[in-house]
């Protein structure tokens, strides 16, 4: 747009150039297109048109680039001197003839214009974008200690946290440990020794589980949680939970399956019969954990029928108010793995709660079961327990 105007200017003049302007103001106009790169040197070409009187604004143009992009001001000041010497040429009549004071002031005061203003426009530009920039860097600067702020709360909160965990928590879980250790030792029959046995040795899992989730508190993510949370754990989830459970595993060896999609799909099982226990006892329960019918998704579905009128004589189930979190916080870890989960009453009035998860392509059968799962007919053996 500038070199336009430029242009524009010396089109105005094209019937008063003399073979010397002719000569010296196309190749100054030309040189605008390199003024950013080489402002000083662009200053200098430009420099012969202005003393011929001619071509203005091509060197008011170079001048203010100089200013500003130049930050030598040694430099701006040599440029801008440079500038002033050829605008008072071009005031001047080469004949020689005489002149008043008053020509004399009205070529100093044009000088003055035609050089110091674009130089100290040129200037305030620069001081503005150094001004902006400058801003900008306090701004980030700014969000950047108010997320460490914020991070450092977080810490904090999660020491704290991690801290009433440890003392709370692992107190209560070492009485149980304790306390079914002596009812084992002290049991009548080898039935109440089993059941004293799974307490231990649940108690112990239970304190494994919470020192990791204190070290992630305390340190963030470490290992994944729950190394025993795995498919093939699912059929003695099921049977400790002491429940009218029926379980059907389908062939899950030939699919590869991400650990965290196992431990979604183990979460789901323990989540829903632990909803179960609390909320309908006694009731039938159906599990299924299988491949889609089209074989990429894990279908996860734990459906029970509504608890009979007359509960089954067990200890009775403590009174914990529900926090609501749980199926909640199963929704949010089958998202996280990219899958889709589902919990409603059924017609019956009972509950199922199903989660279709992401499976692996399927692999060639081996000769055996893969490594670390139990086959099928092993894991509907284990189908069927009973309270």
């Amino acid at each position: 747009m500038v070199i336009a105007a430029a242009a524009a200017e010396l089109l105005t003049l094209y019937d008063a150039l003399d073979a010397l302007s002719a000569l010296v103001c196309p190749p100054s106009l030309f040189a605008l297109v390199l003024r950013r790169r080489f402002p000083v040197a662009v200053l200098f070409a430009t420099l012969p048109s202005m003393a011929t009187g001619h071509l203005w604004l091509a060197p008011m143009i170079a001048m203010f680039t100089v200013a500003s992009r130049t930050a030598r001001r040694a430099v701006v000041g040599v440029a801008t001197a440079a500038l002033f010497a050829a605008t008072m040429w071009s005031g001047y009549d080469l004949d020689g003839g005489a002149v008043d004071w008053s020509h004399h002031l009205f070529v100093v005061e044009v000088a003055l214009m035609f050089s110091v203003g674009p130089a100290g426009l040129g200037l305030l530009f620069r001081t503005r974008s150094e001004l902006r920039a400058r801003l900008a860097d306090l701004i980030a600067s700014q969000a950047h200690g108010r997320r460490l702020e914020a991070e450092r709360a977080v810490a904090e909160e999660r020491t704290r946290m991690a801290r009433e965990m440890h003392d709370s928590v692992s107190y209560h879980l070492g009485i149980i440990a304790a306390q079914s250790g002596a009812l084992w030792a002290t049991a009548p029959d080898d039935t109440v020794r089993r059941d004293a046995e799974t307490i231990r040795r649940h108690s112990a899992d239970a304190m494994a589980e919470l020192r990791e989730i204190v070290g992630v508190l305390r340190h963030g993510p470490s290992r994944a949680d729950g190394t025993d949370a795995r498919l093939r754990n699912v059929p003695t989830l099921v049977e400790e939970a002491r429940l009218d459970a029926t379980l059907d595993c389908g062939a899950l060896e030939a699919h590869t399956i991400a650990p965290s999609v196992e431990r979604a799909a183990y979460r789901t099982v323990q989540e829903a019969l632990t909803n179960v226990r609390k909320h309908a006892p006694g009731a039938p329960v159906a599990a299924s954990v299988r491949p889609s019918a089209r074989g990429d998704a894990l279908v996860v579905e734990v459906r029970n029928q509504p608890a009979p009128r007359t509960p089954p004589s067990v200890a009775p189930v403590l009174d914990v108010p529900a926090s609501g979190y749980g199926l909640a916080g199963l929704r949010e870890r089958v998202t996280l793995v990219g899958g889709a989960f589902r919990a409603e009453a059924t017609a019956d009035g009972g509950f199922v709660v199903r989660a279709e998860l992401p499976l692996g392509p399927a692999a060639p059968l081996a000769s055996g079961p893969a490594p670390g799962h139990q086959p099928a007919t092993a894991a509907q053996g284990e189908s069927g327990s009973r309270s």
